[in-house]
């Protein structure tokens, strides 16, 4: 099953190489490795197949959702045009939901659901009133978006209080999900708060999808 890691050192490098050109604006690399980051990631959940431990349901519904993200990263390299971040937002609300949806469908409902969920809740409050003076037309979709990542996110950790995940797996997908909310925060900040250096979003948005495909080779653990 080690075969499995085989493709995660050239993710990380390709995770350095995204972090450096998205911090000197380099659209053309980006454009070139922000696409070839996920299909690598892609590649991991696929190689999940050929585990003993992995459920091939799952594995299809990640890479549906992960396929989609890697639509969105084809066309999703200038983040200051408008319609492009229109567009963006539209495809992974689309990808996010049917992350969202594949934890529930394998996981079902917890208990303790309704604890996390009222958390990220007050956590989506104070994130759209930081954000609110600087979204201008972007009120409505940030609005929805800012709901369902943190959905996304609520419904891995809900993994780790049921018994269908192994507890790898459990932990790989809600690392992955809170990553890839980290990132969007940072990007969120840049973009409708202040300017700023990217310091994790690029690490966090590869790196997430990374521990999501990771967590197909290891489902039944």
């Amino acid at each position: 099953m080690y075969y499995l890691l085989i493709p995660v050192p050239i993710h990380l490098v390709l995770i350095a190489i995204y972090l450096v050109a998205r911090n000197r604006n380099d659209l053309k690399k980006t454009a070139i490795v922000q696409p070839v980051a996920t299909f690598v990631a892609l590649l991991i959940a696929a190689l999940s197949f050929f585990s003993p431990q992995a459920d091939t349901s799952y594995t299809i519904w990640i890479l549906v959702g992960m396929g989609l993200c890697f639509l969105a990263d084809i066309f999703n390299i200038d983040m200051t045009n408008d319609k492009i971040l229109y567009a963006a937002i539209g495809v992974f609300v689309i990808a996010y939901l049917e992350y969202a949806i594949t934890f529930t469908r394998f996981n079902g409902f917890q208990q303790q659901d309704l604890l996390v969920a009222g958390i990220f809740i007050l956590i989506y409050i104070f994130l759209m009133r930081l954000y609110w003076k600087g979204l201008g037309k972007f009120k409505i979709p940030i609005l929805i978006y800012g709901l369902v990542i943190p959905f996304m996110v609520t419904r891995a950790i809900s993994t780790l209080f049921g018994t269908t995940f192994s507890l790898l797996s459990a932990v790989l997908v809600t690392v992955g999900c809170t990553m890839l909310f980290l990132g969007d925060i940072e990007y969120g900040l840049h973009r409708f708060r202040q300017p700023l250096k990217f310091f994790i979003g690029p690490i966090c948005y590869a790196g997430g999808q990374l521990l999501i495909a990771l967590s197909c080779a290891y489902f039944l653990l």
